[in-house]
């Protein structure tokens, strides 16, 4: 069956590590080669591709009428009705939304399948504070901002278009509940404490073969302590100029020991009612 198969994830949620384990898997639990890998689950939000599929210029539209070409890009990429075509992964950071004129930039009529992976919000602020470079108090207010997205300030160009993210609470919603995608919700909690099952569920969920040898193979050539050493040998085109580095611990609960009481209980007062649906609190 063709189609897309959206890897949804606030940022810093563990979707370029799944997207890593899933490459392994795919290749039948291949060691990671960064350079072939940068052409695996290529991000939907890239401008190079909508100009590319559609055959516009991008830097000449403003943001609505370019999130307004986002379905055609999709349905021109993922569209074909036949069962012939090829499904393809793709990563998204963007909330499940609309354009301006209404329509579903993730339209279940180009999906194939979708995961959403979520991720403790205090250790995202802590992951995000470090990725992005913002000081820990603006990390905090960013996934707590109904308003917050990915994106130029100053309206400059730059490689990925503008994503509306909204706040952590949101962004979740908007995959689980409205996106009427029926995607599977991965835990980086769970993932990180036993990899090998949620790489099966994922596996099944987009009919894709999963031996348990290819999995295991999978689980070790993707594990935080190899591709830290292999980044540090190698380098990562993904690891932006703010971080020193991409591939840290991956460890979850780092929280306890660098918010403070008031950073905590915003974001849980926040976000109480999702945090609580998964387990967080």
């Amino acid at each position: 069956m063709s189609g897309a198969i959206w890897l949804a994830s606030y940022p810093r949620s563990g979707n370029t590590w799944t997207r890593l384990a899933l490459y392994s898997l795919h290749h039948d639990g291949a060691e990671i080669d960064f350079g072939a890998f940068a052409g695996f689950g290529q991000m939907a939000s890239g401008r190079e591709l909508v100009d590319r599929t559609l055959e516009v210029d991008s830097a000449l539209l403003t943001a609505d009428e370019m999130e307004e070409f986002r379905p055609d890009t999709h349905a021109a990429l993922y569209g074909d009705e036949s069962d012939e075509g090829p499904a393809e992964l793709c990563k998204v950071h963007d909330a499940w939304i609309r354009t301006p004129s209404g329509r579903p930039v993730f339209d279940a009529a180009f999906t194939r399948a979708a995961i959403y992976l979520v991720r403790d919000p205090r250790d995202v602020a802590i992951s995000w504070s470090r990725f992005s470079g913002l000081s820990i108090p603006r990390s905090v207010a960013f996934l707590c901002s109904a308003t917050a997205f990915l994106g130029s300030p100053d309206g400059s160009i730059i490689p990925q278009l503008t994503q509306r993210l909204g706040s952590w609470s949101s962004h979740a919603r908007s995959w689980i509940d409205e996106s009427g995608l029926n995607p599977l919700v991965i835990r980086y909690e769970d993932m990180l404490a036993d990899p090998a099952p949620a790489l099966r569920l994922m596996a099944a969920h987009i009919g894709w073969p999963a031996s348990d040898d290819a999995v295991a193979r999978a689980v070790e050539t993707t594990r935080f302590d190899n591709l830290a050493a292999k980044e540090k040998r190698e380098g990562f085109r993904e690891r932006p100029v703010t971080a020193d580095r991409f591939f840290r611990s991956g460890k979850s609960g780092g929280w306890r020991d660098i918010l403070t009481s008031e950073q905590i209980a915003r974001i849980e007062r926040e976000n109480a009612e999702m945090m609580t649906r998964f387990g967080y609190l």
